[in-house]
């Protein structure tokens, strides 16, 4: 399956590495790696992973406290949120609507 980030979604996957960045050079970079692993993990079994609310479903990342939300949507799978695993878990819902 195809992955596609939401463009917020994006954004919040550069300001996340370039925050880590900050904290120690080459970080960012581990959890861009990061986050492409579990997109390729996602986009070859989409189904496997916990239903969090109605479609979305999550994958929480195993080196950093961070959860893809994400909707499978025909052939494609859309990432919808970036998120840390302490921020508000509903921030993200009103994404859904606009997909």
């Amino acid at each position: 399956m195809h992955i596609r980030f939401a463009e917020i979604a994006n954004d919040e996957l550069a300001d996340t590495c370039d925050w880590y960045e900050q904290q120690q050079p080459g970080l960012g970079l581990r959890f861009k790696s990061s986050v492409r692993e579990a997109s390729i993990r996602i986009s070859r079994t989409p189904l496997l992973f916990p239903i969090e609310t109605e479609d979305v479903r999550r994958y929480v990342m195993n080196r950093f406290p961070y959860i893809l939300r994400y909707v499978v949507r025909g052939e494609e799978v859309w990432i919808v949120a970036v998120s840390h695993q302490h921020r508000h878990p509903d921030y993200w819902v009103e994404r859904i609507k606009v997909q």
